[in-house]
Order: C-alpha cells, then structure tokens, then sequence
C-alpha cells in the first residue's frame, strides 16, 4: 500500500463524516423539535430525548453484526478446513452486535424531564437524578458532539448533559432563558434550528 491510497482512504473517509453531519444537520432543521416522549414524573413542561431513528438504525445494525457473526461461526464449525479468520470474525461481531444492542436500550431510556424548578436526568445506565434549578451554577457548550449541545454544572461537576440533536432541545435552551436568565447560554449551544 502507498502513500496516495492511504491518502485517498483517509480523504474519503473524511468526506464522508462531513456529508452525513452536514446532511443529518440539515434534516434536523427541518424536522419537528419536540419530543412525543411520555413523562413518567409529574408536572413535567418537556422532554429532551434521542430520536427514535437513532435507537432503530443502532440496534438494528447491532442485530446484523450478532446475526453475521453466528453465521460465521456455524460456517467455521460445520466446514473442516474454514479458515481461522471466519471463527475470529464471529467471535468479534457477536460481543460487538451485542454491545450495539445494549447501546440502543440505553439511548431510549436516555432523556431529562424538565419542570419548573428540576431536571429529572435519565442517565443511559445509571438512576434517576432529580436536579433542583437553583443548584446549577454554569451552562457549558458540549463541544465532544458534532451537533453542540450543553452540559449543565454545578461547580466543575457535570450534572447533565443534551445534545443539539435531541428532541426537545430547543425548549430546553428556551427554558434556561426563561428560568435561569443569569445563566449565560453559550453561542455554541444554541439549537441548530437557530444557526
């Protein structure tokens, strides 16, 4: 391999993250911004969650990878001769499609319920957080997603945390402009429907 097909692998590979972040930033404009999440808490305004495509597109590529990677290993079991390769693929795809899976579960519990004077954190994994408003001290862009968003904190801890491409998020930033007017929003947090 030479230095021009490296150089062309990586360029496309680049080229291609740029056009699905432009084009994923483009649909989400245009798309409706609220989310249909139901609350399981009272008195809540809004919700902030993933998009469902999201959680489908993941966990269905999760099942492929676990469907793939059986069928791998059942052809390395059932042919005396099969190649090596085939039962390392398999026993490579399966935990990976597995791990997929799990993802998608976690992005559908991930959410905040939001209500006058709490945010209710619905971490991926963890238990519930009930997060008075009084008690947020800094809002702070969330610069590790390609779409923004904004991680609330109290001091130098994290207490949660939106990205620019959930449902729900542009309430969410009108709310701290309504709730929390002393609380500064970041220019690189704004909802991509305003930029």
């Amino acid at each position: 391999m030479n230095f021009s097909t490296t150089a062309v692998s990586v360029g496309v590979a680049v080229a291609a993250m740029v056009i699905v972040t432009l084009a994923v930033s483009a649909g989400i404009r245009r798309s409706p911004s609220t989310a249909t999440y139901k609350a399981t808490k009272g008195n809540v305004l809004f919700v902030v969650s993933t998009r469902r495509w999201q959680r489908v597109l993941i966990r269905s590529v999760g099942i492929m990878a676990i469907a793939i990677g059986v069928l791998f290993l059942l052809v390395f079991a059932t042919r005396p001769g099969s190649d090596t390769g085939m039962a390392i693929a398999g026993a490579v795809a399966i935990p990976a499609g597995v791990l997929l899976v799990l993802l998608a579960k976690g992005m559908r519990r991930l959410r905040l319920e939001v209500t006058p004077d709490t945010i209710w954190s619905f971490p991926m994994i963890a238990a519930p957080r009930e997060i008075p408003l009084a008690e947020l001290t800094a809002l702070a862009p969330h610069i590790t997603s390609n779409y923004g968003g904004i991680l609330g904190k109290t001091g130098s801890k994290t207490r949660f945390y939106a990205t620019g491409i959930m449902l729900g998020y542009p309430q969410l930033i009108e709310y701290f402009r309504q709730y929390r007017p002393d609380l500064p929003i970041p220019e690189a947090a704004r909802p991509l429907q305003e930029r």
